[in-house]
Parts: structure tokens; sequence; C-alpha cells
């Protein structure tokens, strides 16, 4: 694989109908080199939906039938970044069927797409199996989530027992990319595209209390010493717990669950 003839980043800007292009010459390609054991190839991501900016990447997935092992493929081509990732058909319906504590950044790869190729009527199986997922329980996927935060609030105050205020700061992001988790799964929506995760988190419908500001603060969006920091951490953390044991969930257990 050839790499850039400069000593510049290999990117450049890209159009969607130049992605699109890249992805039905892929497509053709997967075609001639596994022939029958592609059930289909789409295009997902930002690219599916018009959204991509000049320095997108192409993600594209390729459903094949179980026991064809292939290996995901990152590279970037001609100055654009190329995401192709393969799937055995029995454990892609699995995941789309399933609700786990990241289904807000994963969902979307499953309901908005261009369809390149599919054998026979293959994405009516995907279409039955993103139904059954719109009708899942979010219980659990809500309570790991839940989890999930704790343990990234846990680390902001051992960051801040360390006195690292580099840490306390990197520890806070991460609290408030959890918190948006747990925001998104108790309003069943899911991230259209990375870029917008902030503005469509601010815009549920469900939102803890003053949520915008302390996701800013926490998010370091805004200035705060490391004593603000820690208070408003616990403070998003105390009211995303509200809306959370208002669901009837609980994190905690007064017995030993093995």
């Amino acid at each position: 694989m050839g790499g850039s003839t400069n000593n510049g980043p290999p990117i450049r800007k890209v159009s969607n109908q130049q992605r699109v292009e890249l992805a039905r010459q892929i497509s053709t390609q997967l075609l001639e080199t596994y022939q029958s054991a592609v059930l289909a190839v789409y295009i997902c991501g930002s690219t599916a939906k018009r959204l991509d900016r000049p320095y997108s990447d192409l993600e594209m997935i390729c459903v094949v039938r179980d026991g064809t092992e292939i290996p995901n493929k990152r590279y970037v081509h001609d100055g654009l970044l190329v995401d192709l990732g393969y799937h055995q058909e029995s454990e892609y319906l699995k995941q789309a069927r399933e609700m786990g504590w990241d289904w807000p950044m994963g969902a979307d790869q499953y309901r908005n797409y261009i369809l390149l190729f599919e054998q026979g009527n293959w994405m009516r199986n995907l279409g039955e199996a993103v139904a059954e997922n719109d009708r899942a329980d979010f219980t659990e996927a809500i309570r790991f989530a839940a989890l999930a935060m704790t343990e990234s609030f846990a680390a902001v105050r051992n960051a801040d027992y360390k006195h690292d205020q580099l840490d306390l700061r990197t520890r806070a992001f991460y609290m408030a990319w959890d918190t948006g988790r747990v925001v998104f799964l108790l309003n069943r929506k899911y991230v259209l595209t990375t870029s917008w995760f902030w503005k469509q988190l601010f815009e549920c419908e469900k939102q803890p209390k003053d949520f915008k500001r302390l996701i800013e603060v926490v998010a370091g969006f805004v200035e705060s010493n490391p004593r603000q920091l820690v208070e408003v951490s616990e403070s998003l953390w105390q009211e995303t717990m509200v809306m959370v044991r208002e669901r009837g969930i609980s994190i905690e257990s007064a017995e030993i669950i093995v």
C-alpha cells in the first residue's frame, strides 16, 4: 500500500458525490472478490445522510455469509479516509436487535444508509431486526450507561485526589460524554453523526435540571477552576441520576451478586 508523496497529511477535501462514487467502485470490487459470500453492501454514517463535510470519512458496511471471516479495512485512498466493516450475517442482525449502553452511537448505521447491493431482499432482514430493536426495553441499557457515567465520575474524583489537573479535565470530558449516552437512552434518541453529538444532546426533550450549563462546565466548553469542575461534575451526576431513578432503575445492590 503506497504512502503519501509529500510530508503533509494524506487527506484532502472530498465531496459527497466523490465519496459515493468511490463507494460504488469499492462495492463492485467486493462483489468481484468475494462473489456470492456478499449479502449486502451499503454506505452508512454522515455520507449516507449528506451530512458529511470536506474531510469526513467514508463509512461502509459489507454483510457476508456466516463463516466468512474478512478483516475490517481502514486506510486513506486518494485523500479520503475509508472505513470498511465486514460483518457476518447472524452476528450483525443480532447486534441490530440488541439494546446496549452504546446504542446512541451505533443505532444509526442500521437505519440510515445508501444501499449499493443486496442479494435477494436481504435488507428486509435488517429492517425486521431494527423493528425489534425499536420495541426493546431500554432499562438494562440505561442501567449500564449510568454505571459507566458513575465510573467516569469516580475517575474525576481520583484525578482531583492526586491533584492532577490534566487528568481531571480529561476525565471530566469523558464523564460529560458518558452522561450524554444516558440522556440519549432516556429519550430513546440516537446520534445521526458524531459532529452533532452535543447539538442533538441539548435538543433532547427530557433533560436533567440545568443540563446545558452543567455539561458545558464538565466538558470544558467554559472556564472553571478544579474545585468548580469537581463540584459541577457531582451536580451533573446527581441530576442525571434523578432521571434514572425516576425510571425505577438502580445501580446499587445491598447484596453481592455473582
